[in-house]
């Protein structure tokens, strides 16, 4: 079997069908779709099953109980028998005939993961795009390449999202790579920087294969995450765990993941207490200013690098030296009010 396609499933009724519809199209033969069912409210379930009677011969079902993506893409890779391994998200599509196109291009590399670009489309306001590898294409990278790219595999978006790439199974396999069962959310980084820091043969190819549907409703566009901070940090840190395992340690990723915690990640963490908890936000943000992850990126990257007037370069400077109430009252009243 060429490809196993793990679909998690989880109140989604309104687009699981294009989704599924979308696979079965593909002129690829020789291919199995995995729904997994975690224990979706509504009427989900109902629907795999349907499915699993209709093609019994490319589509199985596994049900089980609710416990998030990470869970339910590894109940599909526990039962997956293709040579290759693809994530699609149930809310998301493919584009038509794309699937071989990317299949023989990881065969001709014998690649251990393959990474696509891919088209977006926001459900609100209509608007699509594409957004290209930045990996070079077409290129086969080593083990020692990848430790060299991964130095930039935060700031240039490098592993997020895993339905963007083809993996082989029997690599996932032999390095036992899968999901962290108890991250609910944001656990896309830690299997790509697994995956990434141990492929042997890996190649990024400019063949957008899946559309990725934004829309209100989303996990990653809910307008409050509790424990939002907690996620974040234990993905950081399991991701500084792969790539120190995996790759001969150099001070460009520190600083590199550094800049991007300390510029992205932290103000979407403050954003959405401070926008949705305000009661809450003074304690988040001193155990945010005093948690290892928010230390071990100060000391990696320099704020001064992109020092100005601006008040968000002056709370970062707060918080950094532990001014715990003015970055407070800077954020409570003028960026997050």
């Amino acid at each position: 079997m060429k490809i196993s396609f793990i679909v998690p499933v989880y109140n989604v009724e309104k687009y699981l069908d294009e989704c599924v519809q979308s696979i079965l199209k593909q002129t690829m033969d020789d291919y199995e779709i995995i729904l997994v069912n975690d224990g979706s409210p509504d009427n989900c379930p109902a629907m795999c099953v349907g499915y699993e009677v209709r093609y019994p011969d490319k589509v199985r079902v596994v049900h089980k109980k609710n416990g998030g993506l990470a869970s339910a893409r590894n109940a599909g890779l526990r039962v997956a028998k293709g040579e290759y391994i693809y994530f699609v998200d149930s809310d998301d599509y493919l584009l038509e005939d794309k699937v071989n196109e990317l299949y023989q291009k990881a065969i001709e590399y014998d690649a251990d993961v393959l990474q696509t670009s891919y088209f977006t489309f926001d459900e609100e306001s209509g608007k699509s795009g594409i957004t290209r590898t930045s990996f070079e294409t077409d290129r086969l990278f080593t083990h020692t390449d990848m430790e060299q790219e991964l130095c930039y595999a935060s700031s240039k978006r490098r592993i997020i999202f895993v339905w963007r790439n083809l993996y082989k199974r029997k690599f996932l396999e032999k390095h036992s790579i899968k999901f962290e069962d108890d991250l609910l959310m944001i656990e896309d980084g830690p299997f790509n920087m697994e995956a990434f820091s141990k492929a042997e043969r890996f190649v990024a190819v400019d063949i957008p294969v899946l559309c990725y549907r934004i829309r209100d409703n989303s996990l990653q566009r809910q307008k409050y995450v509790p424990d939002y901070d907690k996620w974040l940090y234990k993905q950081w840190g399991l991701k500084l765990k792969y790539y120190s395992e995996n790759c001969t340690p150099s001070p460009v990723f520190y600083e590199d993941i550094g800049e991007y915690t300390v510029k992205a990640i932290f103000p979407v963490l403050l954003r959405n207490v401070y926008k949705n908890k305000p009661d809450e936000s003074y304690a988040v943000l001193k155990r945010l200013g005093k948690s290892e992850m928010m230390r071990r990126s100060f000391a990696d990257y320099d704020i001064n690098k992109f020092k100005s007037k601006s008040l968000d370069w002056l709370m970062t400077w707060f918080v950094k030296k532990k001014l715990y109430f003015p970055a407070h009252l800077i954020c409570k009243h003028i960026l997050y009010k």
